[in-house]
């Protein structure tokens, strides 16, 4: 291409780059208003049985537009879940044509998006809708996701067109054998499989169907075409052959604007948000040095800490990748220095991250809850006893580990008292903070959502009143709460289409109604579910993992008389454990980048088995005793 049309493609790139992180400043500040709004609602309705009036009926219409305002810098930095199994095999030549193929269907997606979410708000707009209570009119919200969906698609076609220059640039570069017999089957298999389907899936029973629509999906994802794409084209072209293109794709924006707007769905960003500003106020700090007051004067006492930190730290940001992550650059500089050895080190904070989505509240809890249409809040309260014997199983592991391998831990510290009083103090924003999202959830002083705008408003005062948004870490906050928003709701759109799909097939009740006359018992169903979960560990992060199997698998479990708030639990539980185990676990790889050049992966991996061990007793225990996960939402008011 024109050296000076590639230049210029480029400065458009950039443009969009900015123009994005403007909407997503103005997105998220809203987002954050709505939090404070919500904080002063709760209190006066609790203080004095005044709510105010369509606060709800506002936000659901609100965070439609903010989440859709989000997706522009998701789709500006290309911030998609892909899985790059072949990407250093196949070279910088095929990899730039795969993602300029990528591209196109991104840009595919994104176009049909706009134009049918126009149409839907043009249906709204003729109609006249308006909310029941304060009668506020709907259809200019539904214009603004619209709007926001055109600019994605525009950028989306810069974009495109600048990957369509790279790759036609592209010069030699990477194995060319090797890219060949591995993209150009792919391509071909995927021409193969999605003609199968539209071809012949009227005459192909819904589990064939099923199954050719599971291999087209899965053959892109292997040459890195986004997740969610692959979820989009799939679930749209099997949907397609059965009940027509017209219904499928009105259905699935339908479902996607229900999704935008439900109330159950929106606490997702409100916790992302909380997350942040959680960390820029120096929480994650406050944990460690709280856990490392409390147990260094045990055995093996500061990889405890940080055991006892991680499970701090991830009941205020529910993320276990940045749990890890943040955690892992305190405590493992610290650890190294005083003796402890790579593996114990790198192992217990790889370990450690995992808590972080298994304590309430965490992202995954409530992408399960919406998914299966169960209550969060119970699913919050749930996870409360498998999160305390999870943490109290790791700690268990490091006391036997620096037992058998004493040379693994450094000596033992004497802590004094008054620098244990003083921890305890300054950690009083870790437990007011869980304090007031769980126990208000918990004490049925507000719902969830509410509960994730709550935590956000808090989370927001208190690193302002600490004065750690100074400079650009409130810009920084917003940009990451932003991209995180958007990813997963790029995400969603895919598996509302994939899992509208597997709905019209009927798969789910196929399934029951097969393992029903196989007679196996309900328990050994279960383990075969977990182990076909922990397979996926292998090369799925635990979001993806979710959206793709818990509408197959969670009628499937409530059939066997299965809670499905146990269900939740253990699944989460389960997908968490493919965070660290080999060859692919996240957590070992965040770590690795943590750690610096000199700590291998292979050390970490060996690090992490005995903590695998604990995972195993921890699900074997969350199996054999329901008890530790549906007691406490049993007393739930």
């Amino acid at each position: 291409m024109n050296p000076t049309a590639s230049s210029l493609l480029a400065r458009l790139e950039q443009g969009c780059i900015a123009l994005a992180r403007r909407i997503a400043v103005v997105a998220v500040i809203g987002m954050l208003v709505l939090s404070l709004l919500t904080i002063v609602d709760v209190s006066l309705r609790y203080f004095f049985s005044t709510p105010i009036i369509g606060l709800d009926e506002a936000t659901q219409l609100i965070m439609a537009v903010i989440v859709s305002a989000s997706l522009p810098i998701g789709i500006a930095t290309r911030n998609h879940v892909a899985i790059d199994f072949f990407r250093r095999p196949i070279g910088p030549r095929y990899q730039a044509a795969l993602e300029a193929v990528g591209g196109a269907l991104v840009l595919g997606m994104m176009v049909v998006l706009t134009l049918r979410f126009g149409a839907y708000a043009d249906r709204l707009m003729l109609r006249q809708s308006a909310t029941p209570i304060i009668a506020l009119p709907v259809a200019p919200f539904w214009w603004g996701v619209t709007a926001m969906l055109a600019v994605c698609a525009a950028m989306q076609a810069i974009i495109f067109l600048n990957q369509l220059a790279k790759a036609l640039d592209r010069e030699g570069g990477g194995w060319l054998l090797s890219g060949t017999l591995i993209v150009v089957p792919s391509i071909l298999a995927t021409m193969v499989l999605y003609g199968a389907v539209l071809q012949f899936g009227t005459t192909l029973t819904p589990v064939t169907l099923a199954a050719l629509a599971f291999a087209a999906m899965w053959m892109p994802i292997v040459i890195m075409i986004p997740v969610g794409i692959a979820m989009a084209y799939a679930g749209l072209a099997g949907a397609s052959v059965l009940v027509g293109f017209s219904p499928t794709i009105n259905t699935v924006v339908l479902q996607s604007a229900g999704f935008l707007s439900s109330l159950n769905l929106v606490v997702l960003p409100l916790f992302l948000m909380k997350g942040g500003f959680a960390t820029a106020a120096g929480l994650s700090s406050d944990a460690y040095r709280l856990a490392h007051a409390l147990f260094a004067r045990r055995r093996g006492g500061l990889a405890i800490a940080t055991i006892g930190s991680c499970a701090a730290f991830g009941a205020v940001t529910g993320s276990s990748l940045a749990t890890a992550a943040t955690i892992g650059t305190i405590a493992l500089p610290e650890m190294r220095r005083r003796g402890y050895s790579v593996q114990l080190a790198t192992g217990c904070v790889a370990a450690g991250g995992t808590l972080g989505s298994l304590i309430p509240p965490s992202g995954i809890m409530v992408i399960y809850a919406v998914l299966t249409e169960t209550s969060i809040g119970k699913i919050f309260v749930a996870a409360i006893l498998p999160a305390l014997l999870a943490t109290l199983l790791y700690i268990l592991t490091v006391s036997v580990y620096v037992r058998v391998k004493p040379d693994a831990a450094g000596p033992v510290e004497r802590v004094p008292m008054r620098e244990v009083f003083r921890a305890i103090l300054n950690s009083w924003g870790v437990v007011a903070l869980f304090g007031a999202v769980i126990g208000g959830i918990y004490a049925g002083v507000f719902t969830a959502t509410e509960a994730g705008a709550v935590g956000g408003g808090f989370a927001f005062l208190f690193a302002l009143g600490r004065g750690r948004l100074k400079g650009d870490a409130f810009w920084r906050v917003i940009g990451d709460v932003a991209r995180n928003t958007a990813l997963i709701y790029l995400l969603l759109f895919g598996a509302v289409a994939f899992s509208f799909f597997i709905g019209v097939t009927q798969l789910p009740q196929l399934l029951v109604a097969f393992i029903k006359t196989q007679d196996l018992a309900p328990l050994a169903v279960i383990c075969l579910l977990l182990l076909i979960y922990l397979v996926l560990g292998f090369f799925m992060d635990p979001i993806t993992t979710m959206f793709v199997t818990v509408p197959v698998v969670g009628p499937l479990v409530v059939s066997l008389g299965y809670d499905p708030i146990w269900w939740g639990i253990v699944t989460i539980a389960a997908v968490e454990v493919g965070l660290i185990h080999p060859p692919f676990g996240l957590n070992a790889f965040i770590i690795k980048g943590v750690a610096g050049e000199d700590v291998t992966i292979g050390t970490i991996f060996r690090g992490i088995i005995p903590f695998l061990a604990a995972d195993f007793v921890k699900l074997a225990l969350l199996i054999l005793f329901p008890f530790f996960a549906l007691w406490l939402p049993s007393t739930m008011k």
